[in-house]
């Protein structure tokens, strides 16, 4: 609660600005889940809105099936971390696996218990992006907007490139981070990608 309260400013500004600007609100909202922080203080101003789908992105690393993600919702199991019981990476014996991302930010084997609930309840859903398709929504923000996002947002612009918007509505992106820490490492592993 103190999380996702804190993290709420986010998600109550972004609602009251977006229906100010277009005088409805957005058919989906959209953000990047690692821990879950600040998908959980984006999505909370927006629960109640039954017209708005939210939308949470993991880190799917290497890929689903190569075991090198970040996707406790998508493709993790249930136990408990740090004292929470929710969706993890874990072994068949309930042992803590270790999570990747190409993002520090995403790259953490559990998620904050709302967002299994809401993933459980059906009031979210949850996708992965590859570490690869991040990397690219990176360089394609950077080079169309001038705006270097961090390569947790990169995930969740990913997956919106991939899945545009109802022509008819618009859509709500947290952009929860800038890129400059991350550039050095970015840049490498383009040149790697495009090799």
């Amino acid at each position: 609660a103190l999380v996702r309260d804190l993290q709420r400013v986010i998600g109550d500004e972004a609602r009251e600005q977006a229906f100010a600007a277009e005088g409805s609100l957005p058919g989906r909202v959209i953000a990047c889940v690692g821990g879950g922080s600040n998908a959980i203080g984006t999505f909370t101003a927006f629960l109640d809105d039954a017209d708005v789908e939210l939308i949470g992105v993991e880190a799917g690393g290497e890929g689903l099936d190569s075991g090198r993600h970040g996707a406790s919702l998508v493709a993790g199991s249930t136990g408990v971390l740090h004292g929470a019981f929710s969706a993890v990476l874990a072994d068949g014996e309930g042992q803590i696996l270790e999570a990747h991302s190409v993002s520090a930010g995403l790259d953490y084997p559990g998620v904050g218990p709302e967002h299994a609930h809401l993933r459980d309840t059906g009031r979210a859903r949850y996708e992965a992006v590859t570490d690869a398709d991040a990397l690219r929504a990176f360089r394609e923000l950077s080079r169309l907007e001038g705006i270097v996002p961090a390569l947790e947002p990169a995930h969740a612009i990913a997956w919106l490139v991939s899945n545009p918007a109802d022509p008819n509505g618009y859509d709500l992106l947290t952009l929860s981070g800038r890129g400059d820490k991350d550039l050095d490492e970015a840049i490498a592993r383009l040149e790697e990608l495009d090799g």
